[in-house]
């Protein structure tokens, strides 16, 4: 899994990034929640570990950013904010978990392997026409043979799969593929039919004015 780390004690978030690293997970880590929402693509990742208080933007502000965006990623808060009053606002506000410090590494990774089992990202899925969308290389197969994609292709089609059921808005789309304030609708579009090209044109439904859905 990708997972994004934000944790300000240096050698705590050192520990904890080597050890996930171990265990095969690929780890990027932050000590500062503004410099995380400058320079992370939030929509890339598969699970967040964040500190509660850090400077800047603190881990409940970015909970709050991180669902208006409508993004479902996993969430575990590891802090020494122990109190009843914060723990009841980390789940209120929609955290999938609430780790007390100091913890072993080790119930870490139990209470994130616990919450990735419950939820539905797959590594691979099955598609219409018996072809087969794998989410680590983002790509479509058939035959075990990759389909051409162009990397913008690539990414739309990621962020539709990864919340396959579900709406995804135009601005979703625009916030995960490209870095900067590109907001062309026609040209996401025509990204679109050439994806549907690919996958068959019943996958991916047009929600007018919303955005897009994939259907499996």
């Amino acid at each position: 899994m990708k997972i994004l780390l934000l944790e300000d004690e240096e050698i705590l978030c050192n520990n904890i990034a080597r050890f996930l690293s171990i265990k095969g997970h690929e780890v990027d880590s932050y000590n500062d929640g503004g410099v995380l929402l400058d320079e992370a693509n939030l929509f890339e990742y598969d699970f967040f570990i964040f500190d509660i208080n850090v400077p800047d933007v603190d881990g409940f502000e970015l909970l709050v950013y991180i669902k208006d965006k409508k993004i479902e990623t996993p969430l575990i808060f590891i802090s020494a904010m122990v109190g009843i009053e914060e723990i009841s606002k980390g789940f209120n506000l929609g955290c999938s978990d609430y780790l007390k410090k100091p913890f072993e590494l080790e119930e870490l990774e139990l209470r994130l392997n616990n919450i990735k089992t419950s939820f539905t990202t797959h590594e691979r899925i099955d598609l219409p026409n018996g072809l087969v969308y794998d989410f680590d290389a983002k790509a479509v197969f058939e035959n075990e043979n990759s389909l051409e994609l162009s990397k913008k292709q690539s990414e739309i089609l990621y962020i539709l799969m990864k919340h396959n059921g579900q709406v995804v808005s135009f601005d979703t789309i625009a916030d995960y593929a490209y870095e900067d304030d590109f907001r062309d609708m026609h040209t996401i579009s025509s990204h679109i039919r050439d994806i549907r090209k690919v996958i068959g044109s019943e996958v991916i439904k047009n929600v007018r004015g919303v955005g897009y859905k994939v259907v499996l």
